[in-house]
């Protein structure tokens, strides 16, 4: 009897999930026991934050639905209404499609909603990224929700793979595979820092790249924050004759304001960008001397790179550090300090190449793929969800 093909609906609505996710849905679909289909929303859509539904599209995946929920406000409103758009629209969407597995990573407003549709369709949930000790922002409660409604755990670390049995999941369920982001570095061709810089048409020589969100608890000081980061950043790179090259926040409340003060900022030695490929961005990264800000990345993919990182802010609080990220708070001296121990200091450098990366090598994606391929759908037990005290 032929082997019943597993029918999987991936959700992707921003850029940074996007490429979590390619890894293990690209294996997927050159696997002959699945079938992919990809949900593509939020910021993917929007002209705004660089329309990477191109992206998704020239990588050749069947795009099944464009669920347009992004509502472009400053307001706190525009998450909580966004995501009533989102269940609404992805419950028809399953319902035509009928998938065995939904997979999504992450804790922003796809991943509620994947968790909810999934588990009133009775679909297997399959989450990638829970059991983060991440505190101090509303995608931190709502990554946990989503941990509470999922079937089938992929976590970035074994320490989160840990947290998710100490709460009382099932440890059949859990599995730690690593950080699937991790593939994408490792198959990118290698650019020279003058090829980069010709394609941004800005001259590198020693820089930092920037990329700075929004925080949700703090959303009223955004526009300080990162104006006094800016600052700062702009007072080194003048000083010490480097440049730094931003990256454009995601579309979290508070993101206008951040935009204004990249507006006021701006410089010669310091240019922002909406979006870049992914072989230019990772190359970009590869030459880097820091990453600044407060981008999951500093602590998913930064120490696979062995780039030091300054995170300013509380974004990114009590997740697990390889020992590559520095907090500070907004101080302009501090954060000046900061730039020019990662930057300068050889000790500090050399310190940062040697430390071990928790979160995996570059084969999390085959982790998963062998987990859903030998997960037995006939076995119902799977649906239904029981706690371990």
């Amino acid at each position: 009897m032929a082997k019943k093909i597993k029918k999987i609906l991936a959700v992707t609505g921003i850029r940074s999930e996007y490429d979590i996710l390619f890894p293990v849905i690209d294996s997927l679909r050159k696997h002959k026991s699945f079938q992919v289909q990809l949900v593509v929303c939020g910021a993917h859509l929007s002209d705004w934050h660089g329309d990477t539904l191109k992206d998704i599209e020239s990588d050749k995946f069947d795009v099944v639905e464009k669920i347009d929920y992004l509502l472009m406000t400053n307001r706190k409103t525009q998450r909580a209404k966004g995501i009533g758009n989102l269940i609404s629209s992805l419950t028809q969407t399953v319902d035509r499609i009928k998938p065995d597995f939904i997979l999504y990573v992450g804790d922003r407003e796809e991943s509620i909603a994947c968790s909810i549709v999934a588990n009133y369709m009775n679909v297997l949930a399959v989450h990638i990224g829970g059991g983060d000790s991440v505190y101090g922002n509303a995608d931190d409660p709502i990554r946990f929700a989503c941990s509470e409604l999922a079937h089938v755990h992929f976590t970035t670390s074994q320490q989160y793979a840990d947290n998710l049995i100490k709460i009382g999941e099932e440890p059949r369920r859990v599995f730690f595979s690593g950080n699937p982001a991790l593939k994408n570095i490792k198959d990118v061709p290698s650019i020279s820092k003058k090829e980069i810089s010709k394609k941004l048409d800005f001259n590198l020589n020693k820089y930092a790249v920037i990329i700075k969100h929004p925080l949700s608890s703090s959303k009223e000081e955004s526009y300080y924050q990162m104006k006094t980061t800016l600052e700062a950043v702009g007072e080194f790179t003048k000083e010490r004759n480097i440049e730094a090259v931003g990256i454009f926040p995601n579309t979290d409340p508070g993101s206008y304001d951040i935009l204004r003060a990249i507006k006021e900022e701006e410089s010669n030695s310091m240019k922002f960008f909406k979006n870049l490929p992914r072989n230019i961005f990772v190359n970009l990264i590869r030459h880097a001397s820091l990453l600044i800000g407060n981008s999951s990345m500093g602590i998913l993919e930064a120490p696979y790179y062995k780039l030091p990182v300054i995170n300013v802010g509380d974004r990114q609080l009590g997740r697990l550090n390889a020992g590559n990220v520095k907090f500070v708070n907004y101080d302009k001296k501090i954060i000046k300090s900061a730039m020019e121990e990662a930057i300068f200091n050889s000790t500090y450098i050399e310190k940062i190449k040697s430390l071990k990366n928790p979160y995996g090598g570059d084969d999390a994606h085959e982790r998963i793929v062998e987990v859903l391929e030998n997960l037995n759908l006939e076995d119902k037990t799977w649906y239904i969800k029981q706690k371990v005290f």
